[in-house]
């Protein structure tokens, strides 16, 4: 469907893909939050990897995309990524940390984001991960 189609056609929305960020910092849920939605992509947020695999689990529409930090006050991301693969198996995970990816060997997400991250660091993620072929 081109841009013209949903001119044409007002009554047609281009389904708008779905993000999960994963966060303890209220701060950097919001911003990402909102950087997000600005690209025009739906967001839901999440302060625990227990609450963030409650909201996958629960969805209606699975998550395109969760982003999950390394460091969260119930278990690590890394920790967490078993779970949501078992519950989101098509999302694609991307892990965010203030350290460095080698840091973190192995991870086993699907990308890592280091933070602190720009506005096109984070939408470059995004669309490259979202770019993968299907699982």
């Amino acid at each position: 469907m081109s841009l013209d189609d949903t001119t044409r056609f007002p009554n047609t929305q281009v389904p708008r893909l779905r993000v999960l960020v994963v966060d303890d910092e209220p701060g950097i849920r919001t911003i990402a939050r909102l950087m997000l939605e600005r690209a025009g992509y739906v967001v839901e947020e999440a302060a625990t990897a227990a609450e963030a695999i409650r909201v996958a689990a629960t969805a209606e529409c699975p998550f395109a995309v969760v982003l999950i930090d390394v460091s969260l006050p119930d278990r690590s991301g890394i920790e967490a990524l078993p779970d949501l693969r078992l519950i989101t198996a098509r999302s694609r995970i991307v892990l965010t940390s203030g350290r460095s990816e080698e840091d973190h060997p192995d991870h086993g997400a699907d990308g890592y984001l280091p933070k602190p991250f720009s506005l096109d660091q984070l939408l470059a993620m995004v669309r490259a991960v979202t770019a993968l072929t299907p699982r």
